[in-house]
């Protein structure tokens, strides 16, 4: 009997409107966990090589994690896959909210779509009903609308993920919509829906999740929230969260974090998270180098230093909340709703999602604004279109550095003048590509094509990887070449989420413990640091793949105690593994995916950074002054440590046989089977 897991899928052939499902043995969860693990499973053993991503053949994954709707905490992550349309490697994307226990509600770990619809047509599973609906009514409303009329015409408790203006318009920086501004962003998976004529997924399951021992779950959890929350913060906690914002005092932060002197810890982290959110990192993030700012060129405390950053940074966010939130079995609740009245954008009646750091940053620091009002609006225009923020904005930053190039002129913009600072114009571009209207036909597709098109030695200054735009944190900052190896090695390119140097927080050793959970930066940033600790990178990385696996926030980590995920994941099933067990069967599921970009004929030595993010030519001032890391060396390192020829970048053979993985060695190494 399944523990913690459903057991089965739900396969979905849009082109013959066939549902069926598919039991899944235990073993195989046993081996790859659910979440993206069982995914890239499936995907793997069932999609041949060179499949179109906008095609038929490409399957498209929905899937939850492990420990979601167990009673473990932060477990309200849900994931996307399949091939990505913008990088032609493995992609997925991963998002919060209230979606993640609605998949398992319907007696399913997850749905596998196939082939394309006539019309468009969208998922409905209302409880032991499954059935493909049109959605012709639909098609062309925004995700926003969207959600209000299933709810409307099936029920408010059903919950639904869909697609906006950006999918339909198959922007390869689409993602996937839910709660009203929660993206599934990365990857441009929204596309992949798109192409698919798959306007939404709407549930309303009521399935139970079986338990092995829910007295042992409740127990971890109870204790688990019970240092969570009596952990009162101190005067010092609020002191140390709110001095990164205080301009005047921008110098000495800078300073005393240069030196690792900065006594910030899990408890200020907390305090941090619950008050403002990731917001509450813009201002502290661009002071001390971590933020890119002017389109990777600039230097935060000199180009956008604290008296503007403050503007878009703690408290000159919030104060347009009107309420906290949290997703589902979160007890740290870092989201946040906001109503605006200001400069020509109201929420009317409604509300509008706080914006994240990324978006923040990206559309504040990246182009030199501090409109706190039109970056509210900005990410509103693209919530409802489905966009991704972070590659929109990447792509905006670098329309701006082509228009100050004379790359594109205001014949090319429609009358718009793209100068630093000019938020009026920054809005309307945006709402230009959410509309595929004018130059957003041509930018909707991201950096990558932009520069592609328009040329003139643009390509130099479009900052991607492998065609997924970067994030915002610059691996140029000292200490962050675990960043960067994320960036360019793991086989979803441009992911800032893909490594997470936490595995000492399981170490047996308490003094370890104990000296990670005083000294330590925001979880997001937490990454290696030595480029010759191959064996670190790879614990970093294959962390965020068990994190994926069990369907965990990467913010439950790092903000005071530490999650007991060994003990909630060995209540929930009944497995009796350890940390490196579980930590194994995640190097399994990082192999596998790695592995799908090599039989795609992929050589992920020649996925790099541009110049620009490697410390090519290095910065002249500010905190990464001077600073060039090794990543070339770093990688070198991860690649050897995780088994793989350092020729082909294939997983050695004994690699693949220590993880299991005999059908992935079969295609690989042909010869061996033959």
């Amino acid at each position: 009997m399944p523990y913690g897991y459903m057991g089965k899928i739900l396969w979905i052939d849009l082109t013959n409107k066939v549902i069926s499902e598919e039991v899944i043995p235990d073993e195989v969860y046993e081996q790859f966990l659910t979440g993206y693990g069982l995914g890239s499973k499936i995907i793997f053993d069932r999609q041949k090589a060179g499949a179109d991503p906008l095609g038929p053949d490409n399957i498209f994954a929905v899937m939850s994690g492990l420990l979601t709707g167990t009673g473990a905490l932060f477990s309200g992550r849900w994931m996307v896959m399949g091939k990505s349309p913008l990088t032609n490697t493995w992609g997925d994307a991963n998002c919060g909210g209230y979606f993640a226990p609605a998949i398992k509600n319907t007696g399913y770990d997850g749905f596998f779509f196939t082939g394309i619809s006539v019309e468009p047509v969208y998922l409905l599973i209302d409880g032991d009903k499954k059935e493909l609906v049109s959605a012709a009514d639909l098609w062309g409303k925004d995700s926003y609308n969207t959600v209000d009329y299933l709810e409307s015409k099936h029920g408010k408790h059903f919950k639904v993920a869909c697609i906006g203006q950006g999918g339909e318009n198959l922007s390869l920086i689409s993602g996937i919509v839910t709660d009203k501004g929660r993206l599934a962003a990365r990857s441009g998976l929204g596309a992949v829906m798109g192409s698919k004529k798959l306007k939404a997924i709407c549930l309303g399951g009521n399935k139970s999740v079986d338990i092995f021992d829910i007295e042992e779950v409740t127990r971890h959890s109870n204790l688990f929230s019970q240092d969570f929350y009596d952990d009162k913060h101190s005067l010092e906690d609020k002191i140390l969260g709110g001095i990164t914002n205080v301009p005047i005092l921008s110098g000495v932060v800078r300073v005393l974090d240069e030196h690792q002197m900065l006594p910030i810890g899990g408890e200020v982290e907390r305090y941090v998270m619950k008050t403002w959110g990731t917001s509450g990192t813009v201002a502290y993030s661009a002071n001390i180098g971590d933020s890119p700012i002017k389109n990777w060129k600039g230097v935060g405390c000199i180009d956008f230093p604290g008296r503007l950053t403050k503007k878009i940074s703690n408290d000159s966010v919030t104060k347009y909340e009107t309420e906290k939130y949290g997703c589902y079995a979160c007890p740290m609740s870092c989201g946040g709703r906001l109503k605006v009245n200001e400069k020509e954008f109201s929420t009317g009646e409604g509300d509008t999602h706080k914006p994240e750091y990324e978006t923040i940053c990206g559309f504040g620091s990246m182009v030199l604004t501090n409109d706190m009002v039109g970056i509210i609006k900005i990410n509103d225009i693209l919530n409802r279109a489905g966009i991704d923020t972070i590659s929109c904005a990447a792509t905006v930053a670098w329309a701006f550095e082509a228009f100050e190039n004379s790359v594109i002129t205001e014949e090319d913009t429609g009358g718009l003048k793209l100068t630093w600072g000019n938020s009026d114009a920054e809005i309307k571009l945006v709402e230009k590509i959410a509309a595929c209207e004018g130059i957003g036909k041509i930018l909707k597709d991201g950096v990558k094509k932009a520069s592609e098109h328009f040329g003139k030695g643009s390509e130099a200054y479009a900052m991607h990887v492998c065609g997924q735009e970067l994030p915002m944190h610059d691996p140029r900052h000292p200490n962050s070449v675990g960043l960067g190896v994320g960036y360019e090695a793991e086989p979803t390119p441009g992911r800032h989420t893909s490594n997470l140097d936490c595995c000492s927080l399981y170490s047996d050793d308490d003094n370890t413990q104990k000296v990670q959970k005083k000294k330590h930066i925001h979880p997001i940033k937490q990454k290696c640091k030595d480029d010759d600790d191959g064996e670190k990178q790879k614990g970093a990385s294959c962390f965020m793949d068990l994190v994926n696996g069990l369907g965990l926030c990467a913010f439950a980590f790092g903000v005071g105690p530490t999650p007991p995920i060994v003990e909630w994941t060995n209540a929930v099933t009944g497995w009796k593994k350890e940390f490196n067990d579980y930590l194994f069967i995640a190097q399994r599921i990082k192999t596998l995916r790695h592995s799908f970009n090599i039989r795609e004929g992929i050589n992920p030595w020649d996925i790099k950074m541009p110049d620009r993010a490697r410390g090519i030519p290095q910065l002249e001032e500010g905190p990464n002054e001077g600073v060039r890391p090794d990543f070339d060396t770093a990688k070198r390192n991860y690649f050897e440590a995780m088994g793989y020829d350092l020729d082909t970048l294939k997983p050695k053979k004994d690699t693949l046989d220590k993880l299991g993985l005999d059908d992935v060695k079969a295609i690989l190494y042909p010869e061996v089977s033959n």
